[in-house]
């Protein structure tokens, strides 16, 4: 079940952050790491699809911003951190046509679940 989860995610994340205007995946990582042993923090980027407006836009942006934090979550933890559960969103940003979302992952001795 939590494989379909995961593959249901990167189908979304793909159809909603891969490209915008030329602007893919590769910029959509502003920064991530260890606030302590128990937290972990990324930060990321998210655009909206095209031919939105208003708040529609700013919500698509803001879903795959989180969908790519959910995404890179999955890149570097082992499959008992589960990215929805385990973590929370501190705050989003909003810009023109993208969102900055600032993803907190907590639980207890993370680090000892980091891939290396």
């Amino acid at each position: 079940m939590k494989s379909l989860g995961v593959i249901i995610m990167v189908i979304l994340l793909s159809m909603t952050v891969c490209y915008k205007g030329g602007v893919g995946t590769d910029n959509a990582l502003i920064s991530k790491g260890f606030l302590d042993d128990n937290r972990y923090s990324i930060v990321c980027r998210g655009y909206s699809k095209e031919n939105l407006v208003g708040v529609a836009m700013s919500e698509s942006a803001k879903r795959a911003a989180l969908l790519t934090a959910y995404f890179y979550a999955q890149q570097v933890f082992d499959d008992t951190v589960a990215p929805d559960k385990d973590g929370n969103v501190d705050k989003y940003e909003l810009n023109d046509n993208s969102a900055t979302v600032f993803y907190v992952i907590s639980k207890k001795n993370l680090k000892s679940h980091f891939k290396n």
